[in-house]
């Protein structure tokens, strides 16, 4: 009972943020979830909802043709990235590059709040997609990290809210396939695991509407403010895990 109970919070609650926000809720559900289960097992419980609310978040809105015309070298590079990078988690120290990356999300929220601009000319789009599109699938294969540089980009390209919102989904989507399918690569997720990770999508969903509700009532600059915020938790996150595990 103390297991369906933490993982019911632990669902809703992922669940609202990414209803309000787009993003976190594979952080959020692994926080609450690690305490009773531990990671390993963790990460096999979240596979399913994280996949099929990203999906659904891409597809709920009417501007995923703009983001695919606007952002597929991206996500065709940085998918091949993903696939080719998850091969080394072996031989890479997966804690301090993670702490790296909360580092780079804790200044860039920082530089946002503090109304640093940061704008991408239309004329060098082709060639940051690539870059940074590669740069994205490492560190997600290496690390299961989404967020880095791809909320930097698109917010950097200039999307409104819900664009934003299903841009994040698109491509948390994709990169949720390719780690899966590195994960079942591994046998490190079962048939039993799978089942109770479909099982998840009841409260996930539950926290989605109630949050994808909430963000219909807050306007842009309140969105923005919410978004940077939240951004600048996860980092501070990251760091304060990676350094708790080195030290």
């Amino acid at each position: 009972m103390e297991l369906v109970i933490t993982a019911t919070v632990a669902f809703v609650l992922a669940g609202f943020v990414k209803g309000v926000l787009g993003f976190g809720f594979p952080i959020i559900a692994l926080v609450v979830l690690t305490l009773t289960i531990g990671l390993l097992d963790a990460l096999a419980l979240i596979v399913v909802p994280t996949l099929v609310t990203n999906v659904w978040q891409a597809v709920a809105g009417p501007h995923l043709r703009e983001v695919l015309d606007r952002m597929w070298l991206y996500f065709l590079v940085a998918m091949a990235g993903v696939l080719i990078a998850s091969q080394f988690l072996a031989v890479v120290n997966v804690d301090l590059l993670t702490a790296f990356l909360g580092t780079i999300l804790f200044i860039f929220a920082l530089s946002r709040i503090f109304n640093v601009h940061i704008t991408v000319p239309e004329n060098r789009e082709t060639a940051l997609s690539l870059v940074l599109g590669s740069v994205n699938g490492v560190i997600t294969g290496l690390t299961g990290t989404f967020m880095v540089p791809s909320i930097l980009y698109m917010q950097a390209l200039g999307f409104g809210k819900d664009m934003l919102v299903q841009a994040m989904g698109a491509f948390f989507a994709l990169s949720t396939l390719m780690l899966t399918i590195s994960l079942g690569s591994n046998g490190l997720i079962s048939g039993n695991e799978a089942t109770l990770s479909a099982v998840a999508l009841i409260p996930s969903f539950a926290g989605i509407f109630a949050g994808r509700w909430t963000r219909q009532q807050i306007d842009e600059e309140q969105f923005q403010k919410i978004f940077l915020y939240a951004v600048l938790a996860l980092g501070a996150y990251l760091v304060w895990r990676s350094a708790r595990v080195l030290s």
